[in-house]
């Protein structure tokens, strides 16, 4: 079975049109990147062919309008595009190529993640890294992450953070105690308190 391409009526792409088929739109450059014949048969193999390109290029546009807006992980990804009912392997090569690129990076989206969290109510190392697995960040870079954002000085102010926001709730010793449900634990919270202490003598 033949096919033929046309170019479409506002000059933008072009539409493969084949018998009993409804017409496909491929852009101007896939048909510029394979020297199309316009208006002249091609087998219907190269038209299966090049939907199938036009259909990984579209994948791939998808992803990237989903990460120009934030950073997300690959599961994040996968699971939109699916929605969008592309292919599993348009996506797979899709992700693959982007992460090549670095326009996909768990990295950067844990460190996003991590930093949005810890603006309004700091969470510890624990709480934070069930989090980012659950989003489908590998464990490697979910750790790279952490370890980043925990350093002294910022475990300190996390805790100072968290702790400012318990103690309007509850009194300060069970103000503590809750810090514990929010992924700290006692080694972090006896250093960050015995810093936070030496601060206010030194302050007097």
């Amino acid at each position: 079975m033949f096919a033929t391409i046309e170019r479409k009526a506002s000059g933008e792409g072009y539409f493969i049109l084949q018998e009993g088929l409804s017409p496909f739109f491929i852009s101007a450059r896939l048909f510029l990147s394979k020297n199309l014949p316009l208006s002249q048969p091609i087998a219907g193999e190269m038209a299966d062919s090049l939907r199938d390109e036009q259909l990984l290029l579209n994948c791939r546009e998808q992803a990237l309008q989903y990460l120009t807006r934030r950073e997300h992980t690959s599961l994040e990804l996968k699971q939109k595009l699916l929605k969008k009912n592309y292919k599993q392997t348009h996506i797979d090569q899709s992700l693959g190529t982007l992460l090549q690129q670095d326009l996909l990076s768990e990295y950067r989206y844990a460190q996003s993640f991590i930093l949005s969290r810890q603006r309004k109510n700091p969470e510890g190392k624990i709480l934070l890294r069930q989090r980012l697995l659950s989003k489908g960040v590998n464990r490697e870079d979910a750790e790279c992450a952490l370890e980043e954002a925990f350093t002294e000085e910022l475990l300190v102010e996390a805790v100072s953070k968290a702790y400012a926001v318990a103690l309007r709730k509850y009194e300060p010793e069970l103000a503590k105690e809750k810090l514990i449900a929010r992924g700290f634990t006692r080694s972090e919270l006896r250093f960050a308190f015995e810093r936070m202490d030496d601060e206010k003598n030194d302050i007097l």
